[in-house]
Formats: structure tokens, C-alpha cells, sequence
């Protein structure tokens, strides 16, 4: 889990292309602040007296969500999401990697919530984004239209009932970070968002065509 970590925190703060994020991430029993007073959310810092604590831990088997947990040990909550970060003014978002739906954590009567980000709260995190709906895809399919030498940044966004539990994409190269609908693109080829490369009535395979654009 350290590894993975370590791993996490050189994407996100390493200028990769586009794709440069100085986001802190949240790792396996990391233990975090937030101020009811500033609202704000640190990794360790305690930035007010009454400031909140709250460790994650990984939960235990196959799907391995998050749980948060007070300073007492009582369970705070557990949440969908499988990668969190804090951003550099003190927001905790939540990576919902199995839903690609995006969630910013708030303690709210001291209590533990979470609410799903709209589209402008995600531009706002990811300025250079082009964001594509799940519900945009024809027969599965979307093409994304390039101009030579550009750069994309795109990140899928469910806004459907449909669930992408280990979904993953092909080429692998295009994958920057552990957000998993957020992607940059260089080359015109065909990507493929599949569960292991299934194709069926349960795990539907999408199909993203990058096409070339003079203007």
C-alpha cells in the first residue's frame, strides 16, 4: 500500500504532459484533519483547536472501498470510493472509481458526508478537461475529434444507472492517474473502456474512436 502511495503522489504532483495535478492523495491508514471552523480539510496539519480527526483504512476484500474512522476508533463512514485526495485549498474529494462519478467529502453536525460533484465543481478541478457522458455514447461508441500534435485531456463521467466495477482502458498508456475515467490522448487510434476485455450483456464494452480534425 505504500507503494501504491508513493506511486499516487508522484502522478499527481509530477508534470506528465497535461496532466500535471498538485493534489495531495489519501493513503491506507492515513490519518487526516478537518476544521469545522475554515472548512478545510489536511493531511496531519492540525490547523484549529477544534479541529476533527479521521484515519482511512482500506476495507478488506475484493471491492476495497474506503472507510474513515474517528479518533476514538468509531466508524465515521464508508464510502464508495476507493482513492481520495486533498486539494490544495483543503477539499477531500472522492474518487467513486467503480461509478466513474466524482464526490467532495464535508463533515456536516459531526457527522461524515459526502456529495456528488457537478460537472462545473469537475471543470473546476480539472480545468483543461473534456469531459463525455456516458449517456453520449451511441451503440457504445464516441468519437473524439484531434487536431495534429494536440493533446486531450478527457474524463469519462457516468451519468447512467450502470455500474463499471474493474473497468479498465486499452492502450493502458493513456491512463495518468488512479481518477479512473481521466485519460489524455496524443495518438489517433481506437480506445477500448472494457471489463477484462468482455463484451456482453452484463460488461458492455465503449469504444472511444479519435479521429483527425485540420481546424
Amino acid at each position: 500500500m505504500k507503494k501504491a502511495l508513493i506511486l499516487a503522489a508522484m502522478i499527481f504532483s509530477t508534470t506528465l504532459g497535461t496532466l500535471a495535478y498538485d493534489f495531495t492523495p489519501v493513503g491506507d491508514n492515513q490519518i487526516i484533519h478537518y476544521s469545522p471552523d475554515l472548512k478545510t480539510w489536511s493531511d496531519g496539519i492540525v490547523t484549529s483547536e477544534d479541529s476533527m480527526e479521521f484515519m482511512k483504512k482500506m476495507s478488506i476484500g475484493s471491492g476495497g472501498f474506503s472507510e474513515y474512522y474517528y479518533a476514538d476508533g468509531t466508524l465515521a463512514n464508508q464510502i464508495g470510493s476507493n482513492f481520495e485526495f486533498i486539494t490544495l485549498d483543503g477539499r477531500l474529494i472522492a474518487c467513486h472509481n467503480a461509478e466513474l462519478k466524482l464526490f467532495e467529502m464535508h463533515v456536516e453536525d459531526g457527522k461524515l458526508v459526502e456529495k456528488e460533484l457537478t460537472e462545473e465543481q469537475i471543470k473546476e478541478l480539472f480545468p483543461n478537461v473534456e469531459i463525455i457522458k456516458i449517456s453520449q455514447f451511441k451503440d457504445r461508441k464516441y468519437s473524439i475529434p484531434k487536431k495534429p500534435f494536440e493533446k486531450k485531456e478527457i474524463l469519462l463521467l457516468n451519468d447512467t444507472e450502470n455500474f463499471f466495477y474493474k473497468y479498465s482502458f486499452k492502450p493502458r498508456s493513456i491512463k495518468k492517474t488512479p481518477v479512473a475515467g481521466l485519460i489524455e490522448i496524443e495518438r489517433y487510434e481506437q480506445i477500448r473502456f472494457s471489463h477484462y476485455q468482455d463484451d456482453n450483456e452484463r460488461f458492455p464494452a465503449y469504444t472511444l474512436s479519435v479521429r483527425f480534425k485540420l481546424r
